[in-house]
């Protein structure tokens, strides 16, 4: 983790959820995704990097809006982050000021340093996307098309994202803990 300043606390990560085509034509344009190419709403999950604990879920968001932009918006969760604190985040982040990114580019176009760059952050940011993978692909409710009302969407996301957190809390940590401060109570 020698690449890493200790104040890069979190890793963040965007997740579709399908839904069923709305018979609304606002709706439908709303979650409509070109990215995924279906109708979705977003979930944004959040985790405490050293051992890899969520400690933020947010969502359901509409389908249209891109990653960077849904992170500039919620003011309510940046105002939790100190001015110290930095995050790890996809290509879809850049522009944000309180995460770092990979180097843009065809691998061709790079110099061997961003290169192994690009590589260890992507190391790093698998562990949000192992809890993401966990968090949809485990719960058949998330990984089929959503067909009944948003509102009880919402409340299965968000029991869902709780879900996962305890079961991650309640296992032994599934990476080695590399900053300066406690976060798991049995080391």
């Amino acid at each position: 983790m020698e690449l890493l300043m200790e104040r890069v606390t979190f890793g963040t990560d965007e997740f579709p959820i399908k839904v069923a085509r709305s018979a609304n034509g606002f709706v439908r344009r709303m979650t409509r995704s070109g990215k995924y190419k279906d109708f979705v709403v977003k979930g944004e999950m959040n985790i405490a990097l050293g051992p890899g604990f969520p400690n933020e879920y947010c969502g359901p968001h509409i389908g249209v809006r891109y990653d960077s932009r849904l992170w500039m918006e919620n003011l309510k969760r940046r105002a939790k982050i100190y001015k110290w604190e930095y995050g790890l985040g996809d290509k879809a982040y850049i522009g944000c000021p309180e995460i770092i990114t990979e180097f843009k580019g065809k691998t061709a176009n790079l110099d061997a340093d961003q290169i192994h760059w690009n590589l260890s952050l992507q190391h790093y940011r698998g562990r949000v996307e192992h809890l993401i993978s966990e968090l949809v692909k485990s719960r058949a409710s998330l990984n089929t098309r959503w067909r009944g009302s948003f509102s009880l969407l919402a409340a299965v996301m968000k029991i869902s994202a709780h879900m996962v957190g305890l079961q991650e809390r309640m296992r032994v940590p599934k990476y080695d803990v590399f900053v300066p401060w406690p976060v798991y109570p049995y080391q």
